[in-house]
């Protein structure tokens, strides 16, 4: 029986508690630090609640402001679209002008290749190219009959764009290009660069994607971002077509900087969010994102768990809050008529890293605290139980284990007997015991000292802790006198072990100890040999412990009137003599 079993205790605490305190500290702090959680969990989860409901609340009020920005620069577009229209229509009306000779010098140059057009009060000049410059480009086509009134329309709308554009000097380049090969832009770029910008045009989107084949409702639109001409800055722009007597007639168009549409949307007040502007397409026409990143695309560039999301479910919904796969979308529909979506997209990290730091400092600290009070408590308790408990198992060691040699004593042995001798009557096995005795141990000690004969009974014992199955029991039951449970072990598997036994022994040599007499002969090493006797439970019909071990010493005694240095398995000198030689 374990010492510890032995422990009293009340009778209404459980005996696991005794064995056990440091469960019963950890039962009782983690009672507390679950209603502690229980509690801090509501309201991390009302605060994180209150961050996403505060966000959702940003990200409409910027759509808000962004559709009012919007709204400004489609107004005015509309405004320029109309404008230049009804110029063009009046010009090739009944009420047209004659007799210009600016307009009829432009014409008269018309197949230059490049020429323009002058325009008073210090505005762009409508600058041109030939038909040979606009060969092969699908936006553009040389109509003579139309020239004159285009022209005419172009001259007055420069002084439009140009008050428009000083009047907002943020902004980027105001544009009109005309499909009969000439532009007017704000502010003016060189003269020789007109042909290179008309196939610029030609192949940009704000320009290309409103052609009547690729855009027959003929709607206003951003185009993709892209790098500014002759510079390394990124735009996107807004155009809108110009239709007379439903004939393409240009585009009117805005440059917006890309760092001012990412002011216009502003930053999430979350860190690690990102803002987008999405058009219908799914195409993004602005980030929050520090890095200048173009061509991102919805669903593919927003992250894995949102591929199965489509562009139409958000504008479909307008607005509201999608979580998928641990990712978080905010978004608002821009505007009545819904064209553009702003969407905020953040992973539950960000969420929570925002609620860490607005977590009350105080509270947060109370949080830390008593986990580590608790955590701090257990050690302290579980190292003095450890320590009793070590004093506990080193006393029952002491109980159970011969001091000099480590190995079992006479009463863990009788323990191990009992246990063994249970199992092989249940389960009808063998069970085989060795007695072993060195073999004139006396001499040893009147010649080399009693602390060299300990070292003897030290070597012995390792050389049966080296030579035995793990199954195997050896024990010194006192002196020189040892003994070994053999569990499932026939009478001649016993005996084989036990000459095993003895051949490892004589092999076996020790150094004596320091305070030892010198040697008159030899090495100077100590050699000594063992008798084995040997008895097994179902051979020799033994029931206890004192029986095989008096059958054992029996046979011991025998091999030692036999001449020592020897097994023997029977009570017969002559049988002892002949007992079986198994080299080890």
């Amino acid at each position: 029986m374990s010492w510890h079993k032995m422990l009293p205790g009340p009778r209404w605490l459980p005996n696991a508690a005794l064995m056990h305190p440091q469960r019963v500290v950890v039962v009782g702090f983690s009672i507390a630090m679950l209603l502690m959680f229980i509690v801090g969990v509501r309201d991390l989860y009302l605060l994180r609640e209150r961050v996403l409901s505060l966000h959702q609340h940003d990200v409409a009020l910027r759509a808000r402001g962004t559709e009012a920005v919007i709204n400004s620069e489609r107004f005015k577009l509309s405004f320029l679209r109309d404008y230049a229209q009804q110029l063009i229509e009046l010009q090739q009306g009944a009420g047209r002008v004659t007799g210009d000779d600016a307009i009829e010098q432009a014409y008269a140059a018309r197949n230059d290749h490049v020429w323009q057009l002058p325009v008073p009060f210090g505005d762009s000049p409508v600058v041109g190219v030939s038909p040979d410059v606009m060969k092969g480009l699908a936006g553009f086509d040389r109509r003579d009959d139309e020239l004159r009134a285009d022209l005419r329309a172009a001259r007055q709308l420069s002084h439009v764009l140009g008050v428009n554009q000083r009047s907002n000097r943020s902004e980027g380049n105001f544009t009109f290009i005309s499909s009969n090969g000439f532009y007017v832009t704000y502010p003016p770029l060189p003269l020789d660069k007109a042909p290179e910008l008309i196939r610029r045009f030609n192949d940009m989107a704000y320009y290309r994607g409103l052609l009547p084949d690729r855009d027959p409702n003929q709607d206003m639109r951003w185009a993709p971002i892209y790098t500014q001409y002759e510079s390394a800055a990124l735009l996107t722009t807004l155009s809108v077509p110009v239709y007379v007597e439903k004939r393409f007639r240009g585009v009117v168009a805005v440059d917006v900087e890309l760092s001012l549409l990412r002011d216009m949307i502003g930053q999430p007040e979350v860190v690690g969010a990102r803002r987008y502007l999405l058009d219908r397409k799914g195409d993004a026409i602005v980030s929050s994102e520090t890095k200048d990143r173009t061509n991102l695309r919805w669903p593919d560039d927003f992250g894995k768990g949102l591929r199965n999301i489509p562009v139409t479910k958000l504008y479909a919904r307008g607005a509201g809050m999608l979580h998928v796969d641990g990712q978080y979308v905010i978004f608002e529909r821009v505007g009545s008529a819904g064209n553009w979506m702003l969407i905020d997209t953040l992973d539950d990290l960000d969420v929570y890293r925002t609620v860490a730091e607005r977590t009350s400092l105080p509270l947060l600290a109370i949080w830390i605290a008593l986990p580590l009070l608790m955590y701090i408590t257990l050690r302290v308790v579980t190292l003095l139980f450890r320590h009793y408990l070590a004093a506990g198992e080193k006393l029952q060691q002491m109980a159970e284990t011969d001091p000099l040699t480590g190995l079992a004593n006479r009463r863990h042995f009788s323990d191990a007997y009992r246990k063994e001798s249970a199992r092989a009557l249940r389960d009808e096995k063998p069970l085989a015991m060795l007695m072993l005795d060195i073999d004139f141990f006396k001499r040893v000690n009147d010649k080399w000292g009693h602390a060299s004969g300990d070292r003897v009974l030290t070597a012995l014992a390792d050389v049966l802790r080296n030579s035995l199955r793990a199954a195997d029991l050896p024990a010194r039951l006192g002196g020189e006198e040892f003994a070994v449970l053999l569990p499932g072990a026939t009478m001649i598997e016993a005996t084989a072990t036990a000459e095993r036994l003895r051949v490892a022994m004589a092999a076996a040599s020790v150094e004596p100890a320091p305070d030892a007499p010198p040697p008159e002969t030899g090495d100077g090493r100590i050699r000594f040999t063992v008798s084995i006797g040997v008895a097994e439970a179902v051979t020799d019909g033994c029931r206890t412990l004192d029986a095989m071990l008096a059958v054992a010493d029996r046979r011991l005694y025998a091999a030692k009137q036999a001449g020592r240095n020897r097994v023997c398995a029977a009570d017969a000198l002559a049988d002892c003599a002949a007992a079986p030689q198994v080299q080890g």
